[in-house]
């Protein structure tokens, strides 16, 4: 289980072996809050950042897998806390809003690869939750893998190809095309994944993946002599498929009102026992709600299906609801593994998870309310925008413009208003959508770290301002100012301690070991000691490299700031003079590299 009180297990589960770093992660999910979406970085980070809230540390980590990363989110399903975090123009190559045919992108796994030199590992986490900072009771499965030996290869290669299928889905999936290198990257990804042979969980084996909403329907065994059904989202048809396959009795963890949804024809007598989370489980607090854009997900949300066989418990895991939709017209992953009955079955469950659940009594006759309903199609409406696709080009004046167009139209009940504008636009309300092309919407007095394309837009009904949601759009940005991201970078370092952290950190980029640095170390002293010290003279001395890259960001940055009035003056003192002698020593060793 994972607990609502416990993102860290999460991010936990990305970060990578001893020894290894990130070679490329794709992530999919339903929901995606651009504000969690920052802190996941700091997983793959080879430094370890102290608290979540700290802008540099944070940035570093970003930059560093920005071209490493791609997360595959359902159009209409991206949040963002207001005001935004300059921070989220880091995110812009690496998301991507997914639009499917029937259903909804609904998935929520990580495929990970990992390399110490021409070594390779592997990972791959298939959870319940979103990447979101949602306080909900869920479950994660995580399984590690190394490249199959030749006897090995045709199993694993049965085994991993519906996750094969879906990685090299995904970039056809996407509302804006993706970029040559990246899809790429992403098909050698599942080339990879194909040949691995994953270790399953401690006492349990026979690991199978089941993918749905991708090519064929999977087919698998819903069935055993006990059943145990947890799904906070429940169908009378979704259960009753689910349901058929439990010979003898069966239970039901769900919501009340899910369960309260249900007919009494569905809620028969092979149903022994429903229960519900207890309300003392629930983590919820009023911080969240005062902090989410929408009402946060509380209480259960986890996904979990248990038959008891003769040859043990088959336990599935992932995203799969117990709902007609999710088992015929959404995309969904399910991890099946196997271990002993005594373990891992029916009974073994439930007794686990007592102290959080209690029984609860069906009775039935709850109907969808009409505040349910206008949510649930203020939503739709949100997933149709989203799926248009939007341009944004940046124009340069006195300040900046973004002229911003869509293409093609969407269809909008007339009870529905539409709003839009840039993230950085907070306080801005532009009716409608964006123009077509030949006309577009105008957004001016822009600075260099207003421009974006990330476009907020809001759905409303004909009943007010209560009832609104509203989601986050990617533009596709033309003419983007080549220093826009060192003007985001500029912004942060606000003091010479903030400066020479950073700078630190670039380095560490380029692949130099710096002194004074142990494991989870900070660079917190150097950066307070001042551009005198031996420790800041030495680490940029041993920066100077044929092949360091870290000292490329340097110079790029202490250019931008030399053109911004008194952008100078968050250097330390003396650090101009020191730098050029050492920029002067780092080209001349590149000269005389290139040269042979």
């Amino acid at each position: 289980m994972l607990e609502p009180q416990a993102r860290a297990a999460l991010t936990d589960m990305l970060r990578p072996p001893t020894g290894f770093a990130l070679s490329h992660a794709v992530a999919t999910t339903f929901t995606l809050d651009l504000d969690t979406a920052l802190t996941v970085p700091l997983s793959f980070a080879a430094h370890r950042v102290t608290a979540d809230d700290d802008p540099i540390g944070i940035l570093d980590a970003v930059r560093r897998v920005a071209d490493k990363v791609d997360v595959f989110a359902q159009a209409g399903q991206v949040g963002i806390e207001i005001p935004p975090s300059a921070l989220v123009s880091f995110l812009e190559p690496m998301v991507h809003l997914v639009e499917v045919a029937r259903g909804i992108f609904h998935p929520k796994v990580w495929f990970l690869e990992y390399e110490r030199g021409t070594e390779r590992a592997y990972r791959f986490v298939c959870a319940s939750r979103n990447l979101t900072a949602d306080r909900s009771w869920d479950v994660v499965i995580s399984l590690d893998g190394a490249k199959a030996l030749p006897p090995e290869r045709a199993a694993a290669r049965t085994i991993n190809e519906p996750l094969a299928r879906l990685l090299r889905a995904l970039p056809d999936l996407a509302v804006r095309p993706l970029p040559p290198a990246r899809r790429s990257r992403i098909e050698r990804l599942a080339s990879s994944i194909r040949d691995v042979v994953w270790t399953a969980p401690a006492g349990m084996h026979d690991v199978q993946f089941h993918v749905w909403g991708v090519g064929d329907r999977p087919h698998p065994e819903f069935w055993g002599v006990r059943g145990l059904f947890m799904s906070p989202f429940l169908t009378d048809a979704g259960l009753i498929e689910l349901k058929r396959g439990a010979y003898g009795d069966a239970y039901l963890v769900s919501r009340p009102t899910s369960i309260d949804s249900l007919s009494p024809t569905t809620f028969d007598r092979k149903l022994r026992q429903a229960y519900v989370l207890d309300d003392a489980a629930d983590f919820a607090s009023e911080d969240d709600l005062r902090k989410n854009r929408r009402s946060p997900l509380t209480g259960l949300h986890a996904k979990t299906y248990v038959f008891d066989r003769q040859d043990g418990a088959h336990v599935f895991m992932g995203s799969l609801n117990a709902t007609g939709p999710a088992l015929h017209e959404n995309v969904e992953v399910m991890v099946e593994a196997v271990g002993k009955v005594n373990t891992f079955g029916v009974e073994k469950t439930l007794e686990g998870l007592t102290e959080f659940l209690q029984e609860y009594e069906y009775t039935g006759g709850v109907a969808e309310t009409e505040d349910d309903r206008a949510d649930r199609d203020l939503s739709a409406v949100l997933r149709r925008v989203a799926g248009i696709r939007l341009h944004a080009r940046v124009v340069q004046g006195v300040s900046y413009e973004l002229h911003v167009w869509r293409e093609g139209e969407v269809a909008v009940p007339p009870d529905v208003e539409l709003s839009w504008h840039p993230i950085t636009r907070t306080g801005l309300v532009i009716p409608g959508l964006p123009n077509e092309q030949g006309a577009p919407s105008i957004v001016g007095n822009l600075s260099l770290t207003d421009i974006t394309p990330f476009i907020i837009v809001t759905a409303r009904d004909a009943r007010g301002e209560r009832f609104a949601q509203q989601t986050v759009v990617l533009a596709e940005l033309h003419d983007d100012p080549a220093d826009r991201r060192d003007a985001v970078i500029a912004a942060h370092l606000t003091d010479r301690a903030a400066f020479v952290r950073f700078l630190m950190l670039l380095l560490e980029l380029g692949g130099l070991a710096l002194p004074g640095r142990g494991a989870g170390g900070s660079w917190q002293p150097i950066a307070a000691e001042g551009a005198h010290t031996a420790g800041l003279f030495e680490a940029l001395v041993r920066a100077v490299g044929p092949d360091r890259t870290g000292l490329d960001d340097v110079q790029r940055l202490i250019e931008y700031l030399g053109r911004q009035p008194d952008g100078t003056s968050v250097l330390p003192e003396g650090f101009e003079a020191l730098w050029a002698s050492i920029w002067a020593a780092q080209q001349t060793l590149a000269r005389k590299n290139e040269h042979g």
